[in-house]
Formats: C-alpha cells, sequence, structure tokens
C-alpha cells in the first residue's frame, strides 16, 4: 500500500464524472516523488509506457527495474490505487491495457516523452534540474499536442492505424488521412514520423509527416492493423542506403570552410564529406545541411550552402 498521502489523487480520479469536462490532475515528477517515495520512478515509468505505448507487462518492468514478477504485480497494484480506471487486463493480449478513460498520473512534456521512446526511460528528463547551466534555444510551448502525439505513438508500438487531418507544405489536400505510423525520426528542430498512407493515390504511399502538423488525430479499431506491404521491411526507401559525395561549396570562403570542416568533423584539409544515409531522408538532410543539389552549382546568390553534392544523379529521385 501506498501512503495516505495519494487519497487526494485516487479521490479526484473517481470524482471526474463521465460527461464533465475532463480536469488534468497529472502530477510533475517532484510531486509524484513526495507522496510516493522511492516507488516514484517506477510509477512514473509505468505511466509513461501505459500513455505512450498503450500497454504494459510484467517483464517490461523486469527489464526495467530488474523487478521478479510478484514486485512487478505489487507495483501494477500501487498504480492501480492512484489511477483506478487507467489499466485493464487483455487476456488476448497478456498485457495491461490502456483505457478509454486513461487520465495521466504524471505530466510529461511531449518532446520529453518522445526522446524517452527513442532513447529510453530517464527520470532525470522528468527533473528540471540541469547540472551545469541549460537553455534551450528557441523553446516554443504548446507546439505539440500531448495527447495527439500519445495516439501516433501508441499506432506505432501497435502496428495499428491512426485518422487525422494533416498541414501539408506540399498539397492543399488537408482532408481526413488514413495513416499507420512507422518510425520516429528527430532532424534536430522538429520531431517527425515515417508512416504509410492508405488514401495515397500515387505509387509511393510512405511519407515523412511532421508530428506538429497532424491534427485530430483518432486511433482506429483492432481490424486495422498493419498488413505486410505496409510495414518498414516493405518501404524501399527507407531501406536503401545512398553514399553521398558532399564537397564543401565553392561560394565559401577559406574561413567559412574551416569551420564547416570543425562542424562536420572533417579533417582539416579535407574538401570532401562521405556518408551513407537512407534514401527516405536525404531530402531532410538536405535542408538541415545547407547542401546544393542543383545541377548547375549555385555562385553568387542569395543562397547559403555548406555543400553541393558531387554525385546528383544517384540521389536526385529522393532530393
Amino acid at each position: 500500500m501506498l501512503i495516505d498521502q495519494i487519497f487526494y489523487v485516487y479521490f479526484l480520479s473517481l470524482t471526474i464524472s463521465k460527461d464533465a469536462p475532463i480536469m488534468d490532475t497529472s502530477l510533475n515528477y517532484l510531486e509524484l516523488q513526495n507522496i510516493a517515495g522511492n516507488k516514484a520512478e517506477r510509477l512514473a515509468y509505468v505511466d509513461f509506457k501505459v500513455h505512450f505505448t498503450g500497454s504494459i507487462k510484467r517483464s517490461d518492468l523486469n527489464v526495467a527495474f530488474g523487478l521478479a514478477d510478484a514486485s512487478a504485480s505489487r507495483l501494477l497494484s500501487d498504480y492501480a490505487e492512484l489511477r483506478p480506471q487507467n489499466l485493464y487486463r487483455d487476456p488476448s493480449r497478456k498485457v495491461n491495457a490502456i483505457t478509454e478513460s486513461f487520465q495521466p498520473l504524471i505530466d510529461i512534456d511531449p518532446v520529453i516523452a518522445l526522446g524517452m521512446l527513442s532513447h529510453g526511460f530517464n527520470k532525470n528528463k522528468l527533473i528540471d534540474s540541469p547540472v551545469l547551466p541549460y537553455a534551450r534555444i528557441g523553446a516554443l510551448a504548446n507546439v505539440l499536442e500531448r495527447e495527439d502525439v500519445a495516439k501516433i505513438t501508441r499506432a506505432m508500438f501497435n502496428s495499428s492505424a491512426i485518422e487525422c487531418h494533416y498541414i501539408s507544405s506540399n498539397s492543399n489536400n488537408h482532408q481526413k488521412r488514413e495513416i499507420l505510423p512507422l518510425s520516429l525520426l528527430f532532424d534536430g528542430r522538429y520531431w517527425i514520423f515515417r508512416g504509410y498512407q492508405r488514401c495515397e493515390q500515387r505509387p509511393n504511399k510512405f511519407k515523412n509527416f511532421n508530428f506538429s502538423r497532424t491534427t485530430l488525430v483518432s486511433e482506429l479499431e483492432v481490424e486495422n492493423k498493419q498488413l505486410p506491404h505496409e510495414s518498414l521491411t516493405a518501404d524501399s526507401a527507407w531501406n536503401e542506403k545512398i553514399p553521398l559525395v558532399l564537397a564543401l561549396h565553392p561560394q565559401l570562403s577559406e574561413d567559412q570552410k574551416k569551420s564547416v570542416r570543425k562542424d562536420f568533423g572533417m579533417s582539416i584539409d579535407s574538401e570532401e564529406l562521405i556518408l551513407t544515409e537512407r534514401a527516405a531522408l536525404l531530402w531532410i538532410l538536405k535542408r538541415r545541411w545547407f547542401i546544393d543539389t542543383a545541377d548547375v552549382i549555385a555562385s553568387g546568390g542569395h543562397e547559403y550552402y555548406n555543400f553541393y553534392l558531387k554525385n546528383r544523379e544517384m540521389c536526385i529521385p529522393y532530393v
């Protein structure tokens, strides 16, 4: 049993009527720590796992914390005392699955959640207490909607589909789409997901989608599970690795070239950078690294480039 101070959280979760506006009773990590003591990290993990993947098993707790089955069961019971309406036992999958009435126990920023889904759960990410002075440049609030992000990542984890509207910069089609999310991407600025768009009329239905432009997300029923031709293994652009030969752009001054060499880990006298990247991600790399892919190398214009693409013919279908 958890200490008596958790009662107010339990009470709030019970007193919200089905038809009343949803009341956010989630806690920050320090508040959870104050009422749950040394169980806070494990409870936060359970909540994170359920919220953003849709389920949790005792084996997950064994891997994350080395808990035996009995200890894992007690922890799940402790979580159920705090959030009795969040989980139900799904015997067909042998998991504790999320309910439609789920209310987060802990408030996790969607950007932090995406980072932990990519790199693993880390309680220190939930505490705003950097070891050294730190500032995130250009941080914007409310760019990502937490529940939309959670629906997308749950669908990705469970190989199922979502319906959503998408604000594309390349299309006027902002109608409802049916998408199977497949993989997370981060380009240093935007969180993106690779997905299969079922309603796409063109042959290539695998595309990259910005989380921030995906709105009105709803999860589809289990019969809308991913089919073999909709998986990452069927995504030729994802699986194809293409070599890139990037030459320092001739418009750069010698001082600029020195800076670019340091920024990209090049040797002191190198004129080229050679790497291999997934074909599906070349267009992102082109924008982020300022790569000139024109058939005639730009000179004296207003555009700034770090590199020009020497093996353009090989890469042009993807950039």
